[in-house]
């Protein structure tokens, strides 16, 4: 039997973009059945469908050529593995951090964008050190938050990640550390209930959200918080970093 490498290769270029695309939209589809729609849109981003829909087409049209087409010189199969491998990198690259920050889908208003993004500016470093410091002084649950988590809370849409931020702080601490995080980072779209309430990214230690009312009353009712010194000392720390 005639051994054709690129028969091969293409069969293991179909099972890793096949497999790629069953592990991104099975869970989306669960998710739906469960009527957690804001997941199951990110999901179905029509963008990442019409890049793997070109993508495949051209990966079966080569597919096919070469399957087809005895009497193939150098050149011509050259051609058809270029093709191919077009095809196979622009399936891929659907699924890159670069495409999904750059063809998520916005919101018409400038409001809604901002309700649904707390958009901190802050360097990668500056984000890494805060996270190192609160899980060095056990205020964050780092079991549950890895630094991904705590990256994407931070600054991406909420619609585009399943990421939440588990903190290990009681009311008064965790009003705190909001207050802390916008003097330090001072462009972002942060609002108290939506950072607490509206995202329901921020969690308690128990995995429940936070009461609005508790932490909005928070300062009169505790002037210095439980974790007030070891707050002021990490944030000093991100400030000069």
């Amino acid at each position: 039997m005639k051994f054709d490498l690129f028969q091969y290769l293409a069969a293991i270029a179909f099972i890793y973009i096949y497999g790629r695309i069953c592990i991104h939209i099975v869970p989306g589809i669960g998710r739906y059945f469960i009527n957690d729609s804001r997941n199951y849109q990110k999901r179905i981003e029509k963008p990442r469908i019409l890049f793997n829909l070109v993508g495949l087409a051209f990966m079966h049209l080569m597919y096919f050529y070469n399957m087809t087409d005895e009497n193939q010189n150098i050149l011509i199969k050259v051609i058809i593995l270029a093709a191919f491998a077009s095809g196979f990198l622009l399936c891929c690259s659907s699924w890159t951090e670069k495409f999904t920050d750059t063809f998520q889908v916005q919101k018409i208003t400038t409001t809604k964008i901002n309700n649904n993004s707390f958009k901190i500016k802050a360097s990668d470093n500056q984000i890494e050190k805060l996270y190192n410091e609160l899980v060095k002084y056990d205020l964050l649950l780092n079991d549950r938050t890895s630094f991904q988590d705590f990256k994407n809370v931070l600054t991406k849409s909420w619609d585009i990640h399943n990421s939440r931020i588990h903190l290990n702080m009681d009311g008064p601490s965790s009003r705190e550390f909001y207050d802390c995080l916008i003097r330090t980072f001072p462009l972002n779209s942060l609002t108290l209930k939506s950072f607490f309430s509206s995202s329901k990214l921020i969690l308690r230690p128990d995995g429940k959200s936070y009461k609005y009312n508790t932490i909005k009353n928070a300062p009169t009712r505790t002037t210095v918080s439980k974790h007030h010194d070891t707050l002021i000392t990490i944030f000093k720390k991100i400030e000069m970093n």
